[in-house]
């Protein structure tokens, strides 16, 4: 079976091309495939090793380099020994040159730089685990999301990815005949998303968490039982119609939060 090398060069962290590498290969499903990520890059000396490296293996090189003298030297050097290469971030930075009519700063790490942005992300994310589970329900008027829905819609995952993405998150579960915190309509009700999914995919997914646990409790992932909490959830949610209802089934943590965000606070968002 034939092996592929991906060599992913940054003067940064290497996160951007790395994810972008990763999300682009899944159309291709390769079996055999090795990412190397060389961070920090920030020297000519550094750039000829990797690519001789990369010649070695062989290998694809993907680079995002802030500095441009960097990334001419980076396909000078991979054009000089015949090695694959793709330069991810510099047609980009070129474009907005042209567009917003001003230079690049060429500093690199920018993205992932301890600034105001940094800690305000921080605090977002210890709000969001702080208000899991409805554990602090006394200041839920502090959170910009609220999720409400049945035990595995997502409420967790979701409240982190989005806490990491700087929104305050709280998450309250419904639970049957157990009343919601009052706590919870003293809000601002248009920030409340209900989290909505099928009885069929709320099964599987309780069936795989109890078979992740080692639990042999039957009732958790039974239809009749999950059917009964979603049909009482949905009457609670029909009771709110301010809320923001969104159905989980078959999406990914990433689509359900890019749908909740676009519904709640429109595309034209803070980043």
């Amino acid at each position: 079976m034939a092996e592929y090398h991906i060599f992913v060069v940054s003067d940064g962290t290497g996160e951007t091309a790395t994810k972008m590498s990763k999300a682009a290969l899944l159309q291709f499903k390769p079996a055999n495939t090795t990412f190397v990520r060389h961070s920090n890059v920030r020297s000519v000396d550094m750039v000829r090793e990797i690519v001789r490296a990369a010649e070695r293996e062989p290998a694809l090189v993907i680079h995002t380099f802030a500095s441009r003298r960097l990334r001419q030297e980076m396909e000078q050097a991979c054009q000089e020994l015949n090695v694959a290469s793709l330069d991810l971030i510099g047609p980009l930075i070129e474009k907005l040159a042209e567009f917003i009519e001003t230079q690049p700063a060429e500093t690199p790490g920018l993205l992932h730089q301890v600034d105001d942005d940094y800690f305000d992300r921080i605090d977002a994310l210890a709000f969001t685990v702080r208000h899991d589970d409805n554990r602090s329900p006394e200041d839920l008027h502090e959170a910009d999301i609220i999720l409400v829905g049945v035990s595995r819609t997502s409420k967790t995952p979701l409240g982190i990815y989005l806490g990491q993405e700087g929104w305050k998150v709280a998450n309250i579960p419904v639970v049957m005949g157990e009343e919601l915190p009052r706590e919870l309509f003293q809000v601002d009700q248009s920030r409340i998303v209900g989290l909505m999914t099928t009885p069929e995919r709320l099964a599987e997914v309780r069936k795989a968490r109890l078979s992740r646990l080692g639990s042999l409790d039957s009732t958790y992932a039974d239809m009749k039982r999950v059917a009964a909490e979603l049909e009482y959830c949905r009457k609670i949610f029909e009771q709110n119609a301010d809320w923001l209802l969104v159905d989980v089934a078959g999406k990914s943590v990433e689509e359900t939060a890019a749908e909740i965000l676009d519904r709640l606070f429109g595309k034209e968002r803070r980043l």
